[in-house]
């Protein structure tokens, strides 16, 4: 029988690797390369990219190491100047997600991130709907100043599973898998809310930046965002509630409330000393077209003081403790993007797109776009979508005279909608605990996935028209 399972598992895996290699290769082969309008050079961006992304999502290597090759494979395959795809190295990505992982950390070890969760569950009354509501609350006031969204996964999917073991919820049960989907949904659709919500929002306006030759600071990205972000996360918990009602009595919840937060004992002084540090980044963020400092340059100095003496939220061996090596996989996405630009390969997909747009509206536009997101997702990961993806949606945007940035927005909302946890890291997180019923989260997503555009249709993109 074991062999039997390897023997299969062992057939799967030469289906999957000869896959990754004869798709990418009949890439090459069915485009139209004429060495003018699409190059050779051109043809094998498309083809390395495409076999990266095959190799992602079949998960034959591991990403991190294909991250790091990509730039490599540009440069020799695609001509593409190492200056190019190193180039991303010199933008405020790896400062802020840098920052952004020794943040979750001193939330973390000093243990504020529970205080937070936990406090604001307590705030809201001590009924089950109140508690959902609370854990919202507290995803939304640690939402800024953690840009890694795993880090935010990992600190508030702790606090629920610990929720769970104290009621003696069962794994699986609706009330565990309501407060995990709860948990999961506020953690994904509230990082649309700020730039610092998550990485693959800071590489996608880079690259939108990019083409229109903007700059978009905090502020102002808040400013177009944290509205509708808001309003959705609302509708999204809502839906949980709605669909998977609970029966866990007020009296229950309260008891175990009140001997969590007890066991946190008082407020320590390295949380208090935490605490301002954080609302003092959350100041520096709001204030970044004051100031001139970046997201990520804000992060590096608000972490490099949490080292100094008299405040010591964190030390030296804390530090080897954070796993940066994501890093290079979030560079290594980035290399897709600027090489793509590079070898015009994104001037080439949104002409080779634009036909299908003919006579959109801006609505009709934003709905398609939507949809990409959304079909793209089976396919790629958040950030390899953003970084192949964006321009060319930019770029059509600007060839059709419709706000480009409105396309791009909706087109993210198709990215943070999903079915199954492979799609995206911080879902399998959740999911990877065992708490969720499989049947029920799926449920609950493909009405979200609909429910979201009559959302973007009522409420985002006439927001967006109105304030861009």
């Amino acid at each position: 029988m074991i062999l039997e399972k390897i023997s299969i598992s062992s057939y799967i895996q030469t289906v999957q690797w000869v896959t990754s290699l004869i798709l990418p290769a009949a890439v090459y082969f069915i485009l139209p390369v004429d060495g003018k309008i699409l190059t050779h050079h051109m043809a094998m961006f498309l083809v390395l990219t495409s076999w990266a992304v095959l190799i992602w999502s079949m998960d034959l290597i591991n990403d991190i190491v294909v991250g790091m090759l990509l730039p490599i494979l540009y440069i020799v395959l695609c001509a593409v100047p190492a200056k190019v795809v190193t180039g991303p190295w010199a933008s405020q990505v790896p400062n802020t997600v840098i920052g952004g992982f020794i943040l979750c950390k001193i939330l973390q070890d000093t243990g504020l991130g529970r205080r937070i969760g936990l406090g604001c569950i307590k705030l809201m009354g001590g009924s089950f709907q109140g508690a959902l509501w609370g854990l919202m609350l507290a995803i939304f006031i640690v939402n800024p100043l953690v840009p890694a969204v795993t880090g935010k996964g990992i600190i508030f999917c702790a606090i629920v599973v610990s929720l769970c073991e104290s009621l003696d919820l069962k794994k699986q049960s609706r009330e565990a898998t309501v407060l995990m989907l709860v948990a999961f949904l506020s953690v994904a659709s509230s990082k649309m809310c700020f730039l610092t919500g998550g990485g693959d929002l800071i590489i996608g306006m880079e690259l939108v930046d990019k083409v229109l030759g903007t700059e978009t600071g905090w502020l102002e990205y808040a400013k177009w965002n944290f509205i509708p972000a808001t309003i959705y996360t609302i509708i999204c918990v809502l839906t949980v509630i709605i669909m998977l009602p609970s029966k866990l009595t007020k009296e229950e919840l309260r008891g175990v409330l009140e001997s969590r937060y007890a066991e946190l004992g008082p407020v320590k002084k390295i949380e208090k000393v935490a605490s301002v540090l954080m609302i003092i980044t959350f100041i520096l963020l709001c204030t970044d077209k004051i100031h001139g400092l970046g997201a990520g340059m804000v992060l590096i100095l608000v972490c490099f003081f949490a080292f100094l003496p008299k405040v010591e939220l964190i030390n030296g061996n804390q530090l080897k403790q954070i796993n940066f090596a994501p890093l290079f996989f979030i560079m290594g996405c980035m290399a897709i993007g600027s090489a793509g630009n590079f070898l015009k390969v994104t001037d080439w997909l949104a002409a080779n797109t634009l036909h299908y747009f003919d006579n959109l509206s801006l609505v009709w536009a934003g709905l398609s776009a939507y949809m990409v997101g959304v079909l793209g997702n089976f396919l790629l990961t958040p950030l390899a979508a953003t970084v192949s993806l964006t321009s060319p949606i930019v770029e059509l945007g600007v060839q059709m005279g419709i706000e480009p940035r409105i396309l791009y927005f909706c087109f993210k909302y198709g990215f943070d909608n999903y079915l199954f946890p492979y799609e995206y890291a911080v879902l399998l997180l959740f999911y990877s605990f065992g708490y969720m019923h499989f049947g029920s989260m799926i449920k609950v997503l493909a009405v979200r996935m609909f429910i979201t555009i009559p959302f973007l249709l009522l409420i985002a993109i006439p927001f967006w028209k109105w304030i861009l």
